[in-house]
């Protein structure tokens, strides 16, 4: 069956919480490329974006969130605290120790889990509503560049559940910046979408040594 295609924003997001709720998979457009949705606590849903992104399964997925239900997924430490209550929702992810809620399947075994959030009021809703951790990806082919276009995103409509056609909700050009916090100081993993001055701001002491830059 193909996926419901759906314009309108409230439609968008009743249909995409009853879909994951339901262990489907929806495409969704993130503040920074268009991702596929699903819920982490659902093996079926988590099969599925593998599937549809050919991804290796030794790539564990980013889990979205917000600031009430961080601390439920994940262990905080007062850096992560920090940078939660200081740049969230801006587009930066932080590595910390997870929590039980997140299986050992979902992590490949490892005892982290990336974390996220998101400022468009599409995503923002579908978090706060899911009755569990949401897994968001970039939609493409592993290796293949991120779709940030409805009409590139179409492709998939065979192998997904719904397809929201909002791409002008996409605030970056870039992914998120990503943060280690389970070492002190906190490491960059990953520069990107958020510049040094941002994060020495909020942590002046923060490790910029293995920063991978993208351009």
């Amino acid at each position: 069956m193909s996926a419901l295609i759906i314009k309108d924003i409230k439609e968008s997001i009743e249909k995409a919480v009853d879909i994951i709720n339901n262990d489907g998979v929806v495409i969704l457009p993130a503040d920074t490329v268009y991702g596929l949705f699903a819920k982490a606590t659902s093996k079926s849903a988590v099969e599925r974006v593998y599937e549809v992104k050919k991804r290796e399964r030794r790539k564990p997925f980013v889990i979205y969130t917000n600031k009430d239900k961080v601390s439920d997924i994940c262990q905080m430490n007062e850096s992560s605290e920090k940078l939660v209550e200081e740049i969230w929702p801006q587009a930066l992810s932080l590595i910390l120790p997870k929590k039980d809620i997140i299986e050992n399947w979902f992590t490949q075994d490892r005892p982290t889990v990336a974390v996220m959030t998101a400022q468009n009021e599409l995503i923002s809703e579908v978090i706060k509503r899911v009755n569990a951790p949401v897994l968001g990806t970039t939609v493409n082919i592993s290796g293949e560049p991120e779709m940030k276009k409805f009409t590139e995103v179409e492709v998939f409509k065979e192998q997904v559940d719904l397809i929201s056609d909002n791409d002008q909700l996409i605030i970056y050009n870039k992914p998120s910046t990503m943060v280690d916090c389970t070492i002190s100081p906190p490491k960059v993993a990953r520069l990107s979408s958020l510049s040094v001055e941002q994060l020495q701001d909020t942590i002046p002491e923060i490790d910029l040594g293995l920063e991978r830059r993208i351009k």
